[in-house]
C-alpha cells in the first residue's frame, strides 16, 4: 500500500495538470471565438431619434489585432465609420472605439453563442454606453 504522502503528492500533481489543462483550454475558447466574431453583420444603429440600418464589420489587422467599420444609412445617405482598438473584456463580449463624423465614443458588443447576432450600446466620448447597436448574419 502507498504512504499517505505519495497518493498525497500523485493527487497534487494531478490537479495540477488537469488545472494547467483548463487555462489552455480556456484560452484557446478565447482565441477561437474572437475569430467567430469576425465578419459582416446587417446592423441597427441608434442615431438621435430612430434605428438606423447599416452594416457593421469586424476584421483582424496584421498585427492580430481586431478593428472594423461600420456604415448608417441616414436619410438615404451613407455615413462610414471606423471600428479601433477592439478588444476581448470578457468571454463572447468585445469593446471598441467608433469614430465617424459625428465624433468618437466607446462601443461594447456581446455576441450569442453561435456568432450569428450581436447586442451592443455605444456611448460618446469617455460616457458610458447606453445608446443600442446590434447586428445580424
Amino acid at each position: 500500500m502507498p504512504s499517505p504522502k505519495l497518493v498525497f503528492s500523485s493527487l497534487v500533481a494531478s490537479l495540477l495538470l488537469i488545472g494547467t489543462g483548463n487555462l489552455k483550454a480556456n484560452a484557446q475558447s478565447a482565441h477561437d471565438w474572437v475569430e467567430q466574431a469576425l465578419g459582416r453583420y446587417q446592423s441597427q444603429i441608434w442615431g438621435g431619434d430612430r434605428l438606423l440600418p447599416g452594416t457593421t464589420e469586424f476584421r483582424k489587422t496584421g498585427s492580430s489585432s481586431i478593428e472594423g467599420r461600420y456604415t448608417m444609412n441616414e436619410q438615404g445617405k451613407s455615413v462610414p465609420g471606423s471600428l479601433a482598438q477592439c478588444q476581448a473584456i470578457q468571454v463572447r463580449v468585445m469593446r471598441c472605439v467608433w469614430n465617424d463624423k459625428y465624433g468618437t465614443g466607446n462601443l461594447e458588443v456581446t455576441f450569442s453563442e453561435d456568432f450569428s447576432i450581436f447586442n451592443g450600446y455605444w456611448g460618446e466620448g469617455s460616457s458610458e454606453p447606453g445608446f443600442r447597436w446590434s447586428g445580424s448574419r
